[in-house]
C-alpha cells in the first residue's frame, strides 16, 4: 500500500478513536448559603442523615440515603446519631412530567464524489465514484426532569426548638430521556457534592461521566 492510502487508514481510525470516550451527562448545580448565618458548614462537621418519612418507596429511599453518606465521608465529614450532630441533612427527590420534543437532524442532504487509489494485478489504479448523504428523519423524543434537593439545618436549633435553621441548600437537575430515578439520582447526588456547602451565585453546568458514577456500581442513564 503506498504512502497516502497509510495516511489516509491512520486519518480515519484517529476519528473513530476520538469517539469511543465515555458517555458524559449534563447536570445543572444551584448552591445557596444563608448570609445571616453565623457561620457556615464547619470542615469535619458531624452530619446525621435525617430519614425521609414520606417517601414513595422506602428501599430507594434507603439506598440515596446510604450513598450520601458515601460521600459525607469521602468529604471527610463524620455520620453521627441525632443526638450528637452538627448538622442535620434533609434530601428530597422526584421525577418530572413528560416534555414531548421532536429532534431534527443537524444537516442537509448532500452529494459529491471521491477518489480512491490501490494496487490492481500488476499495476496501480485510481478510481471516482460518486457519493451521496442524507439526514435521518425527524424523531419525537421524550425529555424527564430529574431533580434532587439536599437541605443542611443546624442541628442544636433543631432539637432545642424545633426550628430549622437552613446554612445551606443545594439543588442538582438534568434533563433526558431515562425515567430511571434510580440510575439518575447517582449523576445528581455526584454532581451536587461538587458544589457541597458553597453558594454558586447561579446554576452550575457540570459534566459527570460513566466512570465517576461506578463508586455505586451503577449504569448509565441517558
Amino acid at each position: 500500500m503506498n504512502k497516502c492510502l497509510w495516511l489516509a487508514v491512520f486519518f480515519t481510525a484517529g476519528i473513530i478513536a476520538s469517539g469511543c470516550g465515555p458517555a458524559r451527562y449534563d447536570v445543572r448545580v444551584n448552591g445557596y448559603t444563608d448570609p445571616a448565618a453565623p457561620a457556615g458548614i464547619a470542615p469535619g462537621g458531624a452530619f446525621c442523615i435525617m430519614e425521609n418519612k414520606d417517601a414513595k418507596n422506602p428501599l430507594l429511599d434507603k439506598e440515596v440515603q446510604e450513598k450520601i453518606g458515601r460521600l459525607l465521608t469521602k468529604q471527610n465529614y463524620r455520620l453521627v446519631p441525632y443526638e450528637k450532630a452538627d448538622y442535620l441533612l434533609f434530601f428530597n427527590y422526584g421525577l418530572g412530567g413528560e416534555r414531548p420534543t421532536v429532534v431534527l437532524p443537524d444537516y442537509y442532504p448532500s452529494a459529491g464524489f471521491g477518489i480512491g487509489g490501490g494496487y490492481w494485478g500488476r499495476g496501480s489504479s485510481v478510481f471516482v465514484a460518486p457519493w451521496f448523504s442524507f439526514p435521518p428523519a425527524a424523531e419525537a423524543v421524550a425529555l424527564y426532569d430529574r431533580w434532587l434537593i439536599l437541605k443542611v439545618v443546624d442541628a442544636r436549633t433543631y432539637r432545642e426548638k424545633g426550628q430549622q435553621q437552613t446554612l445551606w441548600v443545594g439543588e442538582a437537575r438534568s434533563i433526558g430521556s431515562s425515567t430511571d430515578l434510580r440510575t439518575g439520582l447517582n449523576y445528581l447526588l455526584l454532581a451536587a457534592f461538587q458544589k457541597f456547602g458553597q453558594n454558586t451565585g447561579k446554576a452550575v453546568s457540570l459534566e459527570i461521566s460513566q466512570p465517576e458514577v461506578q463508586v455505586f456500581g451503577a449504569t448509565p442513564a441517558k
